[in-house]
């Protein structure tokens, strides 16, 4: 009997040993921002390219001041299109976690999830 206790108390400390070093050792996941953010702003004339930077600079600040809650370290543009007299433009913002998280999956990238967002797998559209 004083073997099995004996046994059992070496069994629980090893254990419990395992479980505090586990939690020390064990990273725990930074917080990251990301988001992705469509606005719109007033069609600049096309051909003055000064008033077109203008406006989009004019976009971002404002996404920037009005939309986020966070200090970005990283704004694109990730896409643009006229819609009447409007610029939809669309920006992927991140702070400074945000964009290492984007880098390493990025540097990870094995193959997308889903086969419709993979570039080299044909795509069918049935309507």
């Amino acid at each position: 009997m004083v073997v099995r206790t004996s046994l059992f108390k070496t069994v629980r400390a090893a254990v419990a040993g395992a479980l505090v070093l586990g939690s020390v050792v064990a990273p725990t996941p930074a917080p990251a921002h990301v988001v992705e953010v469509t606005t719109a702003l007033e069609m600049p004339d096309a051909q003055d390219l000064a008033a077109v930077k203008a406006a989009l600079q004019a976009a971002v600040d404002r996404v920037i001041n009005d939309t986020i809650a966070f200090k970005p370290t990283l704004i694109a543009l990730t896409d643009a299109r006229v819609m009447g007299e409007k610029l939809l433009v669309r920006l992927l913002i991140a702070d400074a976690d945000g964009e290492r998280m984007l880098r390493d999956l990025r540097d990870s990238d094995t193959g997308s999830a889903s086969p419709d967002e993979d570039e080299e797998q044909p795509r069918e559209i049935r309507i």
